[in-house]
């Protein structure tokens, strides 16, 4: 009986201790857990670029005639920017623009006469959409911003002729907006509009009565496209 027992024992052991040793060498399987599905962020979502090109209608004050000579005026303008469309009907904008050139040379005798001024604008705009019909979308708006003006006068000739003079100015400017958008394509707009661009602070010398004065203004008619940054 005691020989059958250890006999059993033997057997068992025989059998167990291979058992035993996989169990030792034996790993739990690694699990990878699903990475999270990407979204992509949309960091352009609202906002959009614009480019315009205008005419100035109305004539600026140096506009004018001297010794027979008359000035060379710039009334193309031209303007870039970028907006956010904070609603469907509601949008605003920072715009930086050229918007007029004058310049005016002259020789009198042994005298020479050279002006120019320069003026750019720097805006902020806002709009009010007033719904889409047929692809035209109407708005109107308004802006607040400062104009960088400079002046020079420059004269050349036998002392005592010779003087020179430089002035910049940095007044405040309001404007008024109206016009219409069309959609051209997915992201595009072709924008045509009307702008009101008032500086009343804004000095500049009257050739004819020989005095300096106050107020300018631009009448401008613009042509531009705007593209969205979906």
């Amino acid at each position: 009986m005691i020989l059958r027992i250890r006999v059993a024992l033997a057997v068992a052991a025989t059998i167990l201790t291979p058992l035993v040793a996989m169990a030792a060498d034996y790993e739990p399987p690694i699990v990878i857990e699903e990475a999270p599905e990407y979204v992509p962020v949309e960091v352009g979502s609202g906002w959009y670029l614009r480019g315009d090109i205008g005419y100035n209608i109305n004539k600026t004050p140096y506009d004018f005639t001297l010794f027979g000579v008359d000035t060379r005026n710039t009334r193309i303008t031209g303007s870039i920017g970028a907006g956010y469309y904070f609603t469907d009907y509601f949008r605003g904008e920072l715009n930086f623009g050229f918007l007029s050139n004058d310049r005016y040379d002259a020789t009198v005798g042994t005298t020479t006469l050279s002006a120019e001024s320069n003026v750019w604008s720097g805006m902020a705009n806002v709009y009010a959409d007033l719904g889409t019909i047929a692809g035209f979308t109407p708005y109107v708006g308004a802006g607040l911003g400062l104009l960088y003006a400079s002046n020079s006068v420059d004269i050349s000739g036998p002392v005592p002729a010779e003087f020179h003079f430089r002035d910049t100015q940095y007044p405040l400017a309001y404007a008024l907006n109206a016009g219409f958008a069309y959609q051209v394509a997915q992201n595009t707009k072709v924008d045509v509009g009307y702008q009101y661009l008032s500086a009343p602070d804004l000095e500049y010398a009257d050739v004819e009565s020989q005095t300096i004065k106050k107020g300018v203004d631009y009448h401008q008619f613009k042509l531009g496209l705007r593209y969205d940054l979906w």
